[in-house]
């Protein structure tokens, strides 16, 4: 089977990658510099704003199953930009799959669309599939909206919802891990009481990859870890485990100031992730069942000295 993953070079995409090859696929890596692709998988140039581009990519390569990784994140303070990658950047690649689809949108290539479901504050209720989500945020609006495109566009398309990622890579290497090591305690904002549904990048990468195969097309899929984790602790763990003190507390409305209020909205937000449904139809346990071990597993891997 032939994938093409967009934001192949990301966090999740990069482990994505690995697995698929430890499968024997043929994985293509839609990137937008070249030489950026990670090893093993094939690179294509191309940007999401660029639809021809998409669909010449598309019709060069012919994929049988298109993973859609790339998108702006929720600390991004421009809406516009937002809104350029996540829903019109969605809607080119569409587009594109649809252009290969021909005339039955139904025969056209698997789409496996990564979405969120941090999209508000859900005030700790259980999020299932079944229930619209709390959408409050700029990125959490980008994300539902892609999802209709991708479900309305006719071709056969899942949907997976991770909870907040965190693993040796993106955010919680490159942000989360330097903040925590400088002098002076890392500041959780607010008291930190709100719960998190976290998830490790490895059993993201795991959901991904059944999704690809086995779930039905129309499916959704919240994936998280099986026990929430207020944020102070997830904070606080971190830092134990990296051998520093223990997280500090700042108000909200500081924080607001300094990071803007959307990228504040996504870490106080409050809320748990049932992942019961994934479990059930597709077989997906987490490797990691709780941020105790995962987090573990994730300075590990940073080997940070």
């Amino acid at each position: 089977m032939r994938t093409l993953i967009t934001g192949a070079s990301g966090f999740i995409g990069g482990v994505l990658c690995r697995k698929l090859l430890s499968e024997g696929r043929d994985v293509v890596a839609l990137v937008r510099r070249a030489g950026s692709e990670p090893e093993g998988t094939r690179g294509v140039l191309c940007e999401l704003s660029d639809g021809p581009g998409l669909v010449a990519a598309l019709q060069s390569e012919r994929p049988d199953c298109v993973v859609h990784l790339a998108a702006e994140i929720a600390s991004q303070r421009s809406e516009s930009k937002i809104r350029e990658v996540n829903i019109e950047g969605t809607e080119r690649l569409l587009e594109a799959c649809l252009a290969l689809a021909g005339s039955d949108p139904a025969a056209g290539p698997r789409v496996v669309f990564s979405s969120t479901v941090v999209t508000g504050d859900a005030h700790g209720a259980l999020l299932t599939e079944d229930a619209p989500l709390p959408v409050q945020t700029p990125y959490g609006r980008s994300k539902q909206e892609g999802e209709r495109l991708v479900l309305e566009s006719g071709l056969p398309a899942v949907i997976i919802r991770p909870s907040h990622v965190y693993g040796p890579g993106g955010w919680y290497a490159n942000e989360l891990i330097p903040r925590l090591r400088q002098p002076g305690r890392f500041a959780v904002i607010g008291r930190g009481e709100n719960l998190w549904d976290v998830v490790h990048v490895e059993d993201v990468a795991d959901a991904l990859l059944l999704a690809t195969g086995a779930a039905p097309p129309g499916s959704t899929y919240h994936v998280v870890d099986d026990e929430p984790i207020t944020f102070y602790d997830f904070m606080a763990q971190t830092a134990a485990a990296l051998g520093v003190g223990a997280p500090r507390r700042i108000p909200r409305s500081l924080a607001r100031l300094v990071a803007g209020a959307n990228a504040v909205d996504a870490v106080v937000r409050s809320a748990r992730s049932s992942n019961a449904k994934i479990k059930r139809e597709l077989g997906w346990t987490p490797r990691f069942a709780t941020a105790r071990e995962g987090i573990a597993d994730a300075v590990a891997g940073l080997q940070v000295g």
